[in-house]
């Protein structure tokens, strides 16, 4: 059973390079489970995919450290990565040799929900996967969940 809101959110900084990704991606995957929630393999790696590719954004271009934090809301399991640059990021359309600018079309496409917003410190780049419970009282996630939500009409 999914445990309850009191020990969410949970946050933690990385270090300015894109080498502390993989760690980063790893700490948001072991939260998640920490809560209780069950992840199959593909949704964990398109939670590993969704985080890597905020995260690494996220230094990649500030060059400076950022937070991240997990939060299970009840329904969703929101990441947020919150850096120094007030820039909001975007959609932007790469072109077919380069080697950079898909990264948030694959958070477009995966995540439930996602988006930009601005903050005191800069901004956060947040993403939200759909969590449905189970009948028998345990979260379970599943890619067929995920690929239903992510459908769904965004607000």
């Amino acid at each position: 059973m999914p445990r309850p809101f009191g020990d969410s959110p949970y946050a933690f900084t990385v270090p300015p390079s894109v080498e502390a990704v993989p760690a980063a991606r790893d700490r948001v995957i072991h939260r998640a489970q920490r809560l209780g929630l069950v992840l199959d393999e593909d949704l964990t790696n398109d939670l590993q995919l969704l985080t890597g590719e905020v995260v690494a954004n996220s230094v990649t271009h500030t060059q400076a450290a950022c937070v991240v934090s997990v939060q299970w809301t009840g329904e969703r399991l929101r990441v947020e990565v919150t850096d120094a640059d007030p820039t909001l990021v975007r959609l932007s359309q790469a072109e077919a040799m380069d080697e950079n600018g898909r990264g948030l079309f694959l958070v477009d496409a995966l995540a439930t929900e996602w988006g930009p917003q601005p903050c005191t410190v800069g901004k956060k780049t947040w993403f939200e996967l759909a969590i449905p419970t189970s009948s028998e009282g345990t979260t379970a996630v599943t890619a067929a969940h995920a690929d239903a939500a992510a459908e769904e009409p965004r607000q």
